[in-house]
């Protein structure tokens, strides 16, 4: 396992029209292509409108997008098919020949969203699968 000194990715600065806020960063090595991984989530608030959603943006440039309003419609879903979560933005499943995953996981409590779990595992050196790195965060206030 590494231990950064500092973060890969850092939350961007607010501007006049967007306030950012930090909620949670997970980071991951690969061996088998020497290259660091790593997940950044912020909440982004409108200063004039107030509306909100949660960012968040991965090192190779990808991020994903999660609209409070949206997730609550699919917590709904989740919850009246008896599921506790459901993934939501990128998603990386592993497979017998690529144990890699990446997950964006929102965890669902009486139909509403209450958490975001991000999950990187990565691979050791000969291929097999590493420990999974695992940060869950509360689902934030409006």
């Amino acid at each position: 396992m590494t231990t950064l000194t500092l973060p890969l990715l850092e939350t961007p600065a607010s501007d006049d029209t967007v306030v950012r806020e930090p909620l949670a960063y997970v980071d991951a090595f690969d061996a088998v292509t020497n290259t660091d991984h790593a997940l950044l989530a912020f909440k982004e608030t409108h200063r004039a409108s107030g509306v909100w959603w949660v960012r968040i943006n991965a090192l190779d440039g990808g991020h994903s997008v999660f609209h409070p309003n949206a997730l609550r419609l699919q917590a709904r879903a989740a919850s009246a098919e008896g599921r506790s979560s459901f993934t939501w933005g990128r998603h990386r499943a592993p497979t017998p020949t690529d144990p890699r995953q990446l997950s964006l996981r929102v965890k669902v409590r009486h139909g509403e969203p209450v958490a975001v779990e991000m999950t990187l595992r990565l691979r050791r050196f000969d291929h097999s699968a590493d420990e999974a790195r695992v940060v869950t965060f509360a689902w934030p206030s409006p």
